[in-house]
Formats: C-alpha cells, structure tokens, sequence
C-alpha cells in the first residue's frame, strides 16, 4: 500500500497507541520527533516495520541478529 507522508503517521500513531496501549496510550502526533521517523518513510517501511524497528522488535535491522 501507498502511504502519503500524513497518512503514514497516522498510522504510526495508531500502531504506536494499540501495541503499547499500556504506556502510551495517549501519544499523539505532537508527541512525536517525525524527524526522526521520516528516514524509515523514505526507505519504503510500512508503519508497522518503522514501529518494529524504532521499538527493536525487528532484530534483523537492528544488527543484533
């Protein structure tokens, strides 16, 4: 699926909000340093693989495996 840059946050937020619901529950787009995500947006990463690898649940990118 294409992802507009606003659309792909959106989502990003919402994965962020179900996945770690516990503790962030409330994060909202503000919350958030975009600068820093925008790489995995320009590489071509789903929100949920930019979630896996800025959460390191994706072992592989992260170099540990």
């Amino acid at each position: 699926m294409q992802y507009s840059w606003f659309q792909w946050r959106a989502s990003v937020v919402a994965i962020i909000r179900f996945d770690f619901g516990e503790v962030l529950r409330d994060v909202k787009d503000g919350d958030i340093d975009w600068d820093s995500w925008r790489t995995f947006y320009d590489e071509g990463h789903s929100p949920q693989a930019a979630v896996d690898c800025a959460f390191l649940r994706d072992l592989r990118r992260s170099g540990s495996a």
